[in-house]
């Protein structure tokens, strides 16, 4: 069975586990903490030589970086979520290509000095978590406009865009940005996290970062 390593604060690590559901694959979702250092070990870094999650270990095949990891199950399981069209698989990679460019450094910014920062007692990043206000603003306006023409973010049906975006605005309650500002991205996410491949992570991102703050 495919193990995913990784911890359910992660929203990259998240984006696996739903990308998994969506294609109905079994797997064992193995925690491993990178706050404690426990990404550092020699066996660790042979599935992700970075020391950062998610990792999987699919049967001794390993691999990481999440959207290399969504891909990689779609193509194995012959999953239309990452379509097979040349055309259609351009669209699905410029948004997730845009996602992690603009939406993760600026929620990575924003997240880190909101929660991270008091969960590992280190020193909070004003400046910083201002730019990733900024960022976020800027480029979820982007989407907005998106999903206000789609109905999923690469058009007619829902794909592994959909997935990184999801688990990407999953934590925006926990940061204080209000989703009703983005009225179209509000409606899609209300929708898709109705769904069993998202309940199945978890009922809310609030609920598990609950779950680690009450120890």
């Amino acid at each position: 069975m495919i193990k995913v390593y990784g911890l359910g604060l992660s929203f990259p690590v998240n984006r696996v586990r739903m990308c998994l559901n969506a294609i109905n694959v079994d797997h064992e979702f193995v925690i491993i903490n990178p706050l404690a250092g426990e990404t550092q070990t020699e066996e660790y870094l042979k599935m992700s030589p970075s020391g950062k999650i998610p990792a999987i270990d699919d049967d001794g095949f390993y691999l990481f970086e999440s959207n290399a990891i969504m891909k990689y199950l779609c193509r194995k399981h012959n999953s239309n979520l990452y379509p097979s069209d040349l055309i259609e698989q351009a669209h699905v990679d410029s948004w997730l290509d845009f996602i992690v460019a603009h939406l993760n450094n600026g929620l990575a910014k924003v997240f880190f000095n909101k929660i991270v920062a008091g969960l590992i007692d280190a020193e909070v990043d004003k400046k910083s978590m201002e730019e990733g206000y900024g960022f976020l603003e800027r480029f979820m306006t982007v989407i907005e406009q998106q999903l206000g023409t789609t109905p999923y973010l690469a058009g007619d049906r829902m794909t592994i865009a959909d997935i990184a975006l999801l688990a990407t605005v999953d934590p925006f309650e926990v940061i204080d940005i209000k989703l009703s500002d983005y009225p179209s991205v509000a409606a899609w996410a209300s929708k898709l996290m109705k769904e069993s491949f998202y309940t199945k992570v978890h009922g809310s991102y609030k609920e598990t970062l609950d779950a680690v703050m009450a120890g």
